[in-house]
């Protein structure tokens, strides 16, 4: 007996093709991976120090942000404090080229932040 995300799945995939399930699929990994763009972000590998960033880098600005939406190419970031913002802004460069590294196939372009209410 199949499970009901096989029949879902497979129902997907035949009224909108591969390339529409393999996108969703990277776009519900974006949502839930914002804690390890934060951390790359922060503290990228370097030649020196090759492997995994810093386990504690930016996890105090992922705890209080999170992606609210994405769409045509922006990534929307919703944080708790504006001063959280601020600090966020000093790596939107970084943030934005790690989540692009992380996710190529969904055409990352930019970046904007706002206030959660």
């Amino acid at each position: 007996m199949k499970k009901v995300g096989e029949i879902l799945s497979s129902f997907l995939d035949e009224q909108y093709g591969s390339d529409f399930m393999e996108s969703a699929r990277a776009s519900a990994a974006l949502f839930s991976s914002w804690e390890t763009i934060v951390r790359k972000a922060w503290h990228p590998p370097t030649e020196a120090e090759p492997g995994e960033p810093s386990p504690t880098g930016g996890v105090p600005a992922a705890a209080h942000s999170q992606v609210r939406d994405f769409e045509g190419g922006k990534l929307l970031i919703e944080a708790d404090h504006p001063g959280w913002i601020q600090i966020l802004k000093t790596k939107q460069e970084a943030l934005l080229s790690t989540a692009q590294g992380m996710f190529p196939e969904l055409d990352i372009r930019s970046i904007a932040f706002r206030l959660s209410k």
